[in-house]
């Protein structure tokens, strides 16, 4: 397994490489073979980390096929920076972009922006992000314009200011779920974009003709709704798996699959769901002036509804699950682990050996609940290295109480959660027979 996990970083960082110098080949730019090697270590650097587990290699990679070089070098950049997921910066990102940094308190900040007035290419990028704060902002915050910041220094020696700036407005429109911004009823994020596009054309003298602009933000959007096209899967279980390799990229405790606990694993849950929770269906997918054209955009909206209505509720009926072993480790389990649950009482068996085959309770009502049910049987797609594909504990509570009791007993995980009641009171709540079917699995602690 680690020869075949290190063959695949080999290819990768290989096709990281090539890919770079194609594109640069496509645009007729030069560079020296160091040049171009300096290029792909500074990427690679950040994508082959340990704590990227979506926005990783692969993803780039994937993100970059068949697209034209302009699109190929912002599929390489466009994820370069994650501060919240690399727990900072790469030594040799940081050395790139320590002009435009500061260091508080432990806290990795973006300066000003007078800070970026100081070179032409630099102030290019803050312009077209439209980013105008006097004072030092949160790097994290920031993660795509710092991206940005780093493909224009690692390119600006190859490109000129016009082929930078349609890599800097691919780079701009990645940044996710911002629906309109507070802005006019008429404009969106790419009608923004392509007015900053305009203006940096004629501020910045790139050169740019009506049809290059429009060109860029139709590529800028189909670049950024590539990005997200997880949402629109017709499969919720590959909906899910892109979920699930977020959560330890989120929750660094998940990251060591033998240690994290019930709490930790319950609490990325939570999170999960509270995002989820306030993400609307219709800021997922970007259009700019009827391209994608309307039948498209709604066909990507309303799954991209379907996918977030089966997470929310794949995440509830899971959230119950684990506050069922929450309230029953103290006396069965005690404080260890989560791989000690997993590992002894669910991984081998599949679940109908574990509950039995339970006929349902309660009749499912909608194509969504039927979906949570597949899944939670069958399992997500993909591997995952930290957590079971299966939910043996969440499918046995779909058919021995339902859904409408499940989503009573959601509030009761809260009270649980937040210790308004004791583990004995939640357990008392629930029903008998599910309390039963866990605790028979289990011995308890002498």
């Amino acid at each position: 397994m680690f020869r075949d996990s290190a063959q695949q970083q080999l290819t990768e960082k290989a096709q990281c490489r090539s890919q770079l110098g194609w594109a640069l080949q496509q645009l007729n730019a030069h560079p020296s073979l160091p040049e171009v090697e300096r290029c792909a270590r500074l990427i690679w650097s950040t994508v082959s980390r340990h704590t990227r587990l979506f926005h990783n290699a692969d993803h780039v990679l994937r993100l970059s096929e068949g697209g034209d070089a302009i699109h190929t070098l912002a599929a390489l950049f466009h994820d370069a920076v994650y501060v919240q997921v690399d727990d900072g910066l790469e030594p040799s990102v940081q050395d790139v972009l320590r002009p435009y940094l500061l260091q508080r308190n432990n806290q990795l900040y973006l300066q000003g922006v007078s800070a970026f007035q100081r070179q032409r290419s630099i102030a290019l990028v803050a312009h077209l992000f439209g980013y105008q704060e006097v004072t030092p902002q949160l790097a994290s915050q920031h993660n795509e314009f710092l991206s940005a910041l780093l493909a224009v220094r690692c390119l600006e020696s190859f490109l000129d200011l016009g082929q930078l700036a349609q890599i800097v407005v691919a780079i701009e429109a990645s940044i996710p779920f911002r629906g309109r911004l507070g802005a006019p009823a008429d404009i969106n994020p790419s009608e923004l974009l392509w007015q900053r596009l305009q203006s940096a054309n004629q501020l910045f003298e790139l050169g740019l003709d009506d049809a290059t602009i429009i060109r860029a933000i139709h590529r800028a959007v189909a670049f950024a709704n590539r990005d997200v096209d997880s949402f629109a899967t017709v499969d919720p279980a590959v909906f899910l798996d892109k979920t699930w390799l977020l959560l330890p990229e989120f929750n660094p405790a998940l990251r060591d699959p033998m240690h994290y606990s019930v709490q930790d694993y319950r609490k990325a849950l939570e999170r999960m769901e509270a995002f989820l929770q306030d993400l609307k269906a219709g800021s997922v997918f970007q259009q700019f002036r009827h391209y994608p054209d309307n039948a498209t955009c709604q066909t990507w909206e309303r799954r991209a509804q379907q996918n977030l209505s089966v997470a929310q509720l794949y995440l509830k009926t899971k959230i119950v699950a684990i506050a069922l072993l929450e309230a029953i480790a103290p006396y069965y389990q005690g404080e260890g682990p989560m791989a000690d649950w997993m590992a002894r009482h669910f991984s081998d068996p599949p679940w109908t050996e574990i509950f039995g085959r339970w006929n349902l309770s309660h009749p499912l009502t909608t194509v969504t609940q039927s979906q949570v049910l597949q899944v939670a049987e069958q399992g997500r797609h993909g591997v995952c290295n930290f957590d079971l594909r299966h939910s043996p504990l969440a499918a046995f509570l779909i058919r021995a109480v339902g859904f409408e009791r499940i989503d009573q007993l959601r509030h009761q995980a809260n009270a649980l959660f937040e210790e308004r009641i004791g583990p004995d009171e939640f357990l008392g709540q629930c029903e008998a027979k599910v309390v039963q079917a866990i605790t028979r699995r289990l011995q308890p602690l002498s």
